[in-house]
């Protein structure tokens, strides 16, 4: 893989990010966090002394992604695949995983949950692909990595049946080269109650909860843990409220550098060495077509209509091209067709009545009531733009 530093500017400011990429001579027993770049939804891929786990899998529309990273990686065989919760960002990706020829060893997922039928447990429904069960975790389980390696459960402790974030897996990884806290999208009520426990403990790299909103990450917590990198797993043109300046003011006053997945190529890669600074570098995968930039658009609810502006140089393939609806939480397909540079072409529907370049086969997308966002994916599951129908939540 191909890994460059990111901007000069951040290089001055933090001196924390490698100027080349780390090679899998070079690394030793370094233990290695990847971080896509998939818009509002986590993914990442822990590498310990040749073994490899998977901490949620994206939307189901991020699974070209995941499988990339995969790929990229030479991963054919996952130690462990982590569910955090209930929730499609986090969960989508599980069954194509389970499809494929993925080797997984362990499915894991909180015994905490609320609002679904064990049954119909996303991780219960991907292992039963394969004809294998669900490893149900709670706090004070222990999970070996490598020869010195582990993930502790902290939480959850107890159930939210309000909010299933609120349940979510929060692990620590701890090895010889460093540690990790992973949070899921742990909000201010599981985070109170994991800090009146005493939970939390020093750890070099924070995966912020919940994308970094407001609700998330207190004072009181980065006091305890005081990392010295955050990784915020987000894009503020799907969820323009993250990541919050609030949340980005505690952890840089604690001394904490934040790095934003969005502000990356096509993930981001964390080092850990033992008496060393974590080291940040950018990723971008070998062999797969840079991602393309300067596209827009725009919604037409009333008209059921989505225009793709292509402002770049070259022109854009639509082929293996998703589009998403968030309220409606559908997700199409589009069919080949290309955008020349500087061009445009309208998407409608069943129920345009205007005309429309191509068409979906559905009858309704675009909600004309309620807040409804569009995210525009390539064949490779990374975000290329988002735009709403203009009504505030």
């Amino acid at each position: 893989m191909k890994k460059c530093a990111l901007l000069l500017a951040l290089v001055l400011m933090t001196g924390m990010l490698s100027s080349c990429a780390v090679s899998e001579t070079d690394s030793g027993e370094a233990a290695r966090l990847v971080c896509l770049n998939i818009g509002k939804a986590d993914c990442m891929l822990l590498l310990y002394q040749n073994e490899a786990y998977l901490i949620d899998t994206g939307y189901e529309q991020n699974w070209p992604a995941l499988e990339t990273m995969l790929r990229q990686y030479g991963v054919t065989h996952l130690n462990g695949v982590f569910l955090t919760h209930c929730h499609e960002d986090h969960e989508g990706g599980l069954f194509a995983l389970a499809r494929s020829d993925t080797a997984v060893d362990a499915w894991y997922a909180p015994r905490i949950y609320y609002g679904v039928n064990e049954n119909l447990h996303p991780a219960v429904r991907a292992s039963a692909v394969r004809n294998e069960s669900v490893t149900w975790l709670e706090a004070g389980n222990r999970i070996s990595v490598g020869s010195d390696g582990a993930f502790s459960v902290l939480g959850p402790l107890s159930v939210d049946v309000q909010n299933e974030n609120n349940n979510s897996l929060v692990m620590r990884f701890s090895c010889g080269q460093g540690s990790i806290l992973f949070t899921g999208d742990m909000k201010e009520d599981e985070e109170y109650e994991l800090l009146q426990a005493g939970a939390f403990s020093s750890c070099g790299v924070l995966k912020v909860g919940h994308h970094g909103d407001n609700k998330a990450t207190s004072k009181k917590m980065l006091k305890i843990v005081q990392p010295d990198v955050a990784v915020i797993l987000t894009d503020s043109r799907e969820e323009p409220d993250t990541p919050a300046s609030s949340t980005l003011k505690r952890l840089d006053n604690v001394g904490c550098v934040s790095y934003i997945s969005q502000d990356f190529s096509d993930a981001l890669e964390i080092t850990l060495k033992k008496g060393q600074k974590p080291i940040v570098t950018d990723v971008v995968w070998d062999n797969v077509p840079k991602r393309a930039e300067n596209i827009s658009l725009s919604m037409d609810a009333e008209n059921d209509t989505l225009t793709v502006y292509n402002q770049g140089n070259e022109t854009l393939n639509l082929h293996g091209c998703m589009v998403y609806s968030t309220k409606g939480n559908e997700l199409f397909t589009l069919p080949d067709a290309t955008v020349a540079a500087g061009g445009q072409i309208v998407i409608g529907t069943k129920s345009t009545d205007s005309g429309a370049d191509i068409y979906l086969s559905a009858k309704k997308v675009w909600n004309k009531k309620n807040l409804d966002r569009a995210v525009f994916y390539d064949a490779y599951g990374r975000v290329l733009a988002c735009t709403d129908n203009g009504i505030t939540e």
